[in-house]
């Protein structure tokens, strides 16, 4: 039950009546489209969580704290489960409902999700060519950019790492993570055995988040060109094979 505690009640601290102003579709009676927006809104909030999440893991790696970085990554893939199922409810539309709104999106593109381009930065894997595309404006640039020059989870992992088997920086990553997999007995190689499992819960998810996107865009608009420029299922069709940790997936062939 939520308590009115020092004035502060459930709308008034959730800011229920700002947030509920925020919908504002472009087509007249279009029954999809108050669903695509409140889906897509709700992938920006939960993406400014996970970012979160994403800096105060990698800080604790930074610190030589694997243990503290993992409730942080577990919170971070449960979050990442329901973000799949959020597509799953996209599916409910049909193809000719979406087309009613689709045209005046042009040229608003899920491309210019500026929050999920600093994910991928701050998950160490972000390309640093985005940030001269001209999808930002100055201000979502310069913030991406702090975003991109912040020590990412794989630098956080990998300093730990460094720091448990007493590394030095010729060491191959490879060796040090094949040896982290033959042995974790220890509290300290323990936790860090769970980062690189849930890293790669993390790397996992949005692979399967890209492929059933990449379903559910063929559902929508086939082989359509995408709005905002991009070529659609084709470009979808190139990131299926896109890996976070590439050094966690090779492991496993290695041990």
């Amino acid at each position: 039950m939520w308590l009115d505690v020092a004035g502060t009640d459930y709308s008034t601290y959730l800011k229920i009546n700002d947030l509920l102003t925020l919908q504002v579709p472009l087509t007249e009676d279009a029954p999809d489209e108050l669903l695509f927006i409140v889906v897509h809104q709700s992938y920006e909030l939960w993406f400014k969580v996970i970012i979160d999440e994403l800096r105060r893991a990698s800080a604790a790696l930074g610190a030589l704290e694997p243990w503290n970085a993992v409730s942080h990554l577990q919170r971070m893939v449960k979050i990442e489960d329901l973000l799949i199922q959020h597509l799953r409810v996209l599916e409910t539309m049909s193809p000719e409902g979406f087309l009613e709104f689709r045209d005046p999106l042009d040229p608003a593109s899920g491309f210019q999700s500026f929050q999920f381009r600093a994910i991928e930065f701050l998950s160490g894997a972000g390309k640093k060519a985005m940030l001269s595309f001209h999808l930002f404006d100055d201000a979502t640039r310069s913030w991406l950019t702090a975003m991109s020059e912040e020590p990412s989870l794989f630098d956080g992992f990998e300093k730990s790492l460094r720091w448990s088997a007493h590394a030095d920086d010729a060491t191959a990553s490879i060796d040090l993570v094949r040896a982290l997999y033959r042995d974790h007995r220890s509290p300290r190689e323990s936790a860090l055995h769970a980062v690189a499992e849930l890293m790669m819960d993390h790397d996992e998810r949005l692979a399967m988040w890209r492929h059933q996107h990449m379903l559910m865009a063929g559902r929508q608009i086939g082989r359509r060109p995408g709005t905002g420029g991009s070529e659609g299922m084709a470009y979808l069709d190139t990131t299926l094979s896109q890996r976070l940790y590439p050094v966690l997936w090779e492991v496993r062939s290695v041990l």
